[in-house]
């Protein structure tokens, strides 16, 4: 149930226009857009996790996938598999992702969807799995990870709590798939 209306963008303030740019495809932008001071501060800090993150590709798919999983959420997870998919993915690998548990699976993916499972139950990774993933990654790779999580974490809250519904058409889901070309 849409609780928070994703706004035309016909219809957006000229500050509106500014922070949306070529995101008027997603429903997610249009809905926060609803709140440019919160639109200005959130999206940027999203934009950075994704693209300026230091973490390979796959692990940062695995992160997104899990937690949304995890949250329950339809709508970024429902994006992040095309984004997977763009990245490479093939559609086991992100079942396996989803789920936790699949052949797909390398030893270094458990060690991350243990730290993702631990994130969601416990607020932190445990010391174990902290020592396993401290051997692969550098420390600003293990803060993004928690920084990766918790943002998803936060993504299900904003498209659960707003009612924020997937794109109605194909041509904005295929907008959505040109996007995740250049994720």
């Amino acid at each position: 149930m849409t609780r928070i209306p994703a706004l035309d963008p016909a219809a957006f303030s000229e500050e509106q226009k500014a922070l949306v740019g070529e995101w008027t495809h997603l429903e997610f932008s249009r809905v926060l857009i609803n709140s440019p001071r919160m639109y200005g501060t959130f999206v940027p800090w999203l934009k950075e996790l994704i693209a300026g993150t230091a973490l390979p590709a796959r692990d940062r798919q695995i992160v997104c996938l899990r937690m949304l999983e995890l949250c329950g959420e339809v709508y970024e997870k429902t994006h992040h598999a095309v984004i997977s998919r763009k990245c490479g993915l093939n559609d086991e690998e992100i079942n396996a992702f989803i789920c936790g548990e699949g052949d797909a699976l390398t030893a270094d993916d458990r060690d991350v969807l243990t730290a993702c499972d631990e994130l969601y139950r416990d607020q932190r990774i445990g010391d174990a799995t902290w020592a396993r993933l401290s051997r692969r990654y550098s420390q600003e790779q293990m803060m993004e990870i928690v920084f990766l999580a918790g943002c998803y974490q936060t993504m299900a809250l904003l498209t659960k709590s707003f009612g924020i519904q997937l794109e109605p058409d194909l041509e904005s889901f295929n907008a959505l798939r040109d996007y995740a070309d250049q994720a």
